[in-house]
């Protein structure tokens, strides 16, 4: 053999080997490249799928929440109309309060929140097995705050009494004092 052609050889191999080697660097940054931008892409309709997501919950909340608005609102106005009807001396009948809870109860059934449910049957059986008008007062504020809860109120910094106090004056002998 000659040790010439060897020598010769030389610079040709080591141009060949610095073009393999910068075609093998250029594939290995784009099989990097390409990883990369699949990942951050796979993350990014993750993020769009949450928020879609999240904005359903949020839309299903508020109808729920619209369908509400009508039978808690008659709710509060049967509340008002049993404590004017006692002001003034009269009252109202108890087919007419039963019949009106009897709605109320069908309503919060349907559309109410588990917490509201809760509190609503708690609070008529604590009106059936009670006659102590201070439970079944204090039974009736938890139901309203649960429903405030339910249409998306904050009940924090609100205290036992405050919500009663919109019905009633000397709330403080329910409450024990505030």
């Amino acid at each position: 053999m000659d040790n010439g052609y060897i020598i010769e050889s030389l610079p040709t191999a080591s141009s060949i080997d610095a073009v393999i080697i910068a075609a093998m660097i250029t594939g290995v940054v784009a099989i990097i490249g390409a990883l990369v931008n699949s990942i951050m892409s796979y993350r990014t309709k993750c993020m769009e799928y949450r928020y879609i997501e999240e904005r359903e919950k949020q839309q299903e909340r508020r109808v729920k929440q619209e369908k509400m608005i009508g039978p808690y609102n008659k709710l509060i106005s049967l509340i008002l109309e049993i404590l004017n009807a006692g002001k003034q001396g009269k009252q109202m009948s108890e087919q007419e309060i039963q019949k009106r809870y009897k709605e109320f109860s069908i309503e919060v059934l349907l559309h109410g929140s588990n917490e509201v449910i809760a509190k609503w049957g708690a609070y008529r059986g604590g009106v059936q097995s009670s006659q102590d008008p201070k439970e079944i007062m204090l039974g009736l504020e938890k139901v309203l705050y649960a429903i405030r809860v339910d249409l998306g109120f904050d009940t924090t910094g609100v205290a036992k009494g405050d919500i009663l106090n919109l019905f009633m004056n000397d709330t403080e002998s329910l409450t024990g004092g505030k």
